[in-house]
Parts: structure tokens; sequence; C-alpha cells
């Protein structure tokens, strides 16, 4: 006897989940589909090193998540999420020796800055009252909405804030940074920073800096792990009737009479959708899945030709005796405590010679972000033990042995990445070194092929691909051509990271057109 629901979700990653949640808990009988062992998607954390130490694979920091109507709506506290928000945010580590940390505490944040830079400590302030106080609840509203019309978002941003705000979508990262900074080694930090969102230097990336900026000093930690975000939405589904299953590869979406009617997993299982079907993996294998001819040639050709990030990670992991002792911390004290790390360039024409590296496809300078995540929570480890990692820019391919080679030069690579670190932090030797391992981009993409080419915002971040055009006009209301077929997955508005947006939009889309009598209160988009 074929299975039926209400409504089902292909793939079961963080968005999936999060809109699963909502409609079981308005009392629809929903089941998410996804085809590994582990729901979950890019929320994964794994014991890679040794028993026992906790590695985040994937999302590690969680980025103005406590501002979203999710944790809220969800009382995701009660079914065992909750965060670490240190008190040291931010730290950039340079070669001379020199660093500096970004607080909680503006103030704070600007005494470790005056030491680089006066001006740019006063600049810091400023954008500090500009964008955290001044719009970080007016960009929050945007993300948890469906994206507006250019001309319609004017009108929202129509205010001297607003304006200001929107002036950035002339500016590429580059130049919304150097602006406003003077000091290369501010600019570094913010040209890395954004560098880590799988941004890069092109026309009108320069909006993502008031976002990003406005969030910069509240990045938590998900106690006990990534994994324990969606762990929690998953005790709401299932509190609510539903199911997630897994192991269940979804091969084809169905569709009748121009409506989405249900799926076929890879085993041939039919499993039957009667109101509807709600796709949480990426926007080109969506329209694969349904077929393409139900998209008309226009959209189908646009989800061909979607672009994926032309830089992803590689992450060192290590299982450590002792936490990392920088040896900038002799200039920094609070450097060594501080939770995302920086390190690896010490000027833009690094970072810019970094990106141009990996586009031909060669292995670069080493440089990104990482930290020890058992400072905070002691239950990533074994007592007396550490954590650490760092995710260096590197490309999907190499360009001799492409994206195979990550395999053939592990070992190689390993002691490279451990090589590099340790010139920053003495104490990362053998001595001190109990286990490590090398998360390399085609490790990425086997755990989840839902990162094409090691994408892991699910698409890359280029005007076509921004707000109201993510996936594609046509489709960025999270609805498609296919009646009862919706877009739930990090390529829709407003992309990759943690925060539950695409999955929430979609939950309200689904509940308007459903009349679903909400138990939450829809995020309405503010002026500015």
């Amino acid at each position: 006897m074929t299975e039926s629901y209400d409504g089902l979700f292909v793939g079961g990653g963080h968005n999936s989940l999060v809109c699963a949640a909502y409609l079981a808990k308005s009392g629809k009988k929903v089941a998410v589909l996804e085809r590994s062992s582990v729901a979950g998607g890019g929320c994964s954390t794994h014991e890679v090193t040794l028993p026992g130490f906790k590695h985040n694979l994937h999302s590690n920091y969680y980025v103005g998540l406590e501002r979203s109507p999710i944790l809220r709506d969800l009382e995701l506290h009660e079914y065992g999420f909750s965060m670490i928000f240190p008190e040291f945010q931010q730290g950039c580590i340079f070669s001379d020796g020199t660093a500096f940390v970004i607080h909680r505490d503006v103030e704070k944040t600007v005494k470790s800055l005056e030491r680089i830079n006066k001006n740019d400590a006063r600049t810091y302030r400023d954008l500090h009252v500009k964008f955290t106080e001044g719009m970080l609840d007016i960009i929050t509203s945007f993300m948890y909405c469906a994206p507006l019309p250019p001309e319609e978002l004017k009108e929202r941003f129509a205010g001297p804030l607003g304006r200001d705000f929107l002036s950035y979508a002339n500016l590429s990262m580059y130049e919304a940074v150097d602006q406003h900074f003077e000091d290369e080694k501010l600019r570094v930090l913010f040209k890395l920073f954004l560098g880590s969102f799988t941004l890069e230097n092109t026309p009108t990336t320069g909006i993502f800096f008031p976002r990003i900026f406005s969030r910069i000093a509240s990045f938590a930690l998900p106690v006990g792990g990534s994994v324990n975000f969606t762990r929690a939405l998953e005790r709401v589904v299932v509190r609510g009737g539903g199911k997630v299953v897994t192991n269940a590869e979804v091969r084809e979406i169905t569709v009748e009479s121009g409506d989405a009617t249900g799926v076929i997993l890879d085993d041939g299982t039919r499993i039957n959708a009667t109101e509807f079907v709600a796709s949480g993996v990426n926007w080109p294998l969506t329209v694969r899945l349904a077929g393409e001819d139900y998209f008309g040639g226009k959209l189908a050709r646009a989800a061909l030709e979607y672009q994926w990030a032309s830089h992803g990670l590689c992450t060192i992991h290590l299982a450590l005796k002792e936490a990392p002792d920088f040896a900038a911390a002799k200039y920094e004290p609070d450097i060594n405590k501080t939770f995302n790390i920086f390190w690896g360039a010490d000027s833009t024409d690094e970072v810019s010679e970094c990106f141009e590296t990996i586009h031909e496809g060669e292995l670069p300078k080493l440089m990104g972000n990482g930290g020890s995540n058992s400072h905070f929570d002691p239950t990533y480890s074994p007592d007396g033990t550490h954590v650490g990692y760092w995710w260096p820019f590197a490309p999907y391919e190499l360009k001799d042995g492409g994206a195979e080679a990550w395999d053939t030069r592990r070992e190689e690579y390993t002691q490279h990445f451990i090589d590099s670190w340790t010139h920053y932090a003495p104490n990362i030797n053998h001595d001190n070194i109990m286990g490590s391992y090398l998360y390399t981009p085609l490790d990425i993409v086997r755990m989840n092929p839902n990162f094409v080419r090691a994408s892991h915002h699910v698409g890359a971040y280029i005007p076509e691909q921004l707000g109201y055009n993510r996936p594609h006009p046509d489709v960025s209301d999270f609805r498609t051509p296919i009646g009862n077929l919706y877009l739930c997955g990090s390529s829709s508005h407003v992309g990759g990271a943690v925060t539950g947006a695409p999955g929430y939009n979609c939950a309200n889309a689904i509940a308007e057109d459903l009349e679903i009598d909400r138990f939450w209160a829809p995020v309405e988009t503010m002026m500015a």
C-alpha cells in the first residue's frame, strides 16, 4: 500500500526541517526524506579525529540566529538546542605578531582596534551605531520575508539609512570595505571574513557588507555540536506527528495534470503527497527531479546555467592535548580566547592572489578562519583536551589530477596545513597533536552532494543569484510553475548559512496557499 502524507520534503537539511517543523506543528502530516543515514545536511558533527572529539564539519558559526523567529516559534530550547556567545568574537592575526579582537562589547573592540589604527577604531564604532544598532532588526526582517522586486525594495528603503544601505549594491566587496577602513589589517579581516561566505570581489557584492557587519559580534556556538540544531528540529517534526526518513533518496518528483503529487524513491517506492511537495535540495536538481518540461524553456535554461561558488574550503581538524597558543597572544592576550580567528594574510594583494591562484586550480597560500570550540564548550572534547580547526580557502578541482587529487595527496596536504598553522601557533606540533583529519572539498561533496563543487552556500553569490534573483525572479517567492511544488532550500533567498530563512519563508508561502491558521505571527518587512 502506497504511503500518503499531506506534505513531503525532498532532502533533510536544516531548511527542510525548519519548514517541516512549522507545518507539522500546524497539524499537517509531513515526511522529510533524506538520502543519507543522518538528517541535517550541513549541520553535521562527527568524531573524525579520535573518539570523544567533536568536529562540526560544515556549519560552526551561528550568525544572528538568536534574532530569527524560528527559535521562539518552535521553542527549540525545549527540544535540547542552545547556543553560547563567546565574549571574544572575531580576531585577526598577522605575520608580524600583531593581532586585534572584536568583542561583544563595542567599546572593548574600539580599545583593541586603537592599537592598530585610531581612525579605524572610530569608524568601527560609527558603523556599529549605524548597522548593528540602527539596522539589525530591519535587515533581519528582510531575511525572513520573500524577497522584494527592486522597485518595491527601493520604496521600503527610501529613508536616509535605507538609501545608505542600498548604496552598497553599487560597490564590490573590496570597495565596500576600503571606503571605510584605511589600515590594511582591518581591510584584510573583512575581506577574509566575506570570502568565508564564498563571496569574491565582484560587482554588487558590497551589499553583503552591512548585513555581515551588523552581525559581526553576534556569532554563537551550538552547544554539543551543530547537529543538535537539526536534532531539535527533528523532535519538533516528530512531536507534531511527522516523520524524518533517512536512507531515502528521491529519484523523481511526480507530477500529474501540472501538480506535484508525490515522489518516487531510488528503490522504486512511491509516496504520495495530497497537498504539497517542498524541495530542500538545490534548484537545478529540483528541476531535474520534477522534469525540465514542466518549468518551460526559460527556467529550464536558468537552472542549467545556475552558478556555483568559484572557491571552497578545505579544513584541517585536530584533536589536541592543549588548545592552540598563538604567538600573537604576546601582543593581544585575548586572541587565544577568541571564537573566530583569521590568519594567513597580511594584505589585500595576498587575499586577491589567493583567489586568483584558486581559479587556476592550484592550492594557494593558506589563509582562512579557525579556532577551538572546546575553549567555550567542554563537551566538544574529553576532559583536559581540546579540538582545533582551520578552514583555508581552496579550489574544488586541482589543476594536476582534478578533484581526486585531494585523495592522492591527502597525507602531503595534511602536513602542509599543519605546518602552515604552526607558523602562527608554535604548539601545533607533533607533541600536542593526538589526531588529525583533512576534510577536503571532495569530501564535502561526498558527504553532501547538495553542495555541488563544494559550494557550501549552495550557489554563488553573484548579482544574478542574489535577493529577488535567487534562484530566479520567476521562482523567488518559493513557488514554482508546478502546482503544489515549493522551494525551501539554500538556493532560494537568503542563501546559505544556518539562518533557517529559506525554510521559514517557504512555510509562510505554503501556509498562505493552503489557508493554514498559523500559530506564528509572520515577520513583516520594516521600513528604513
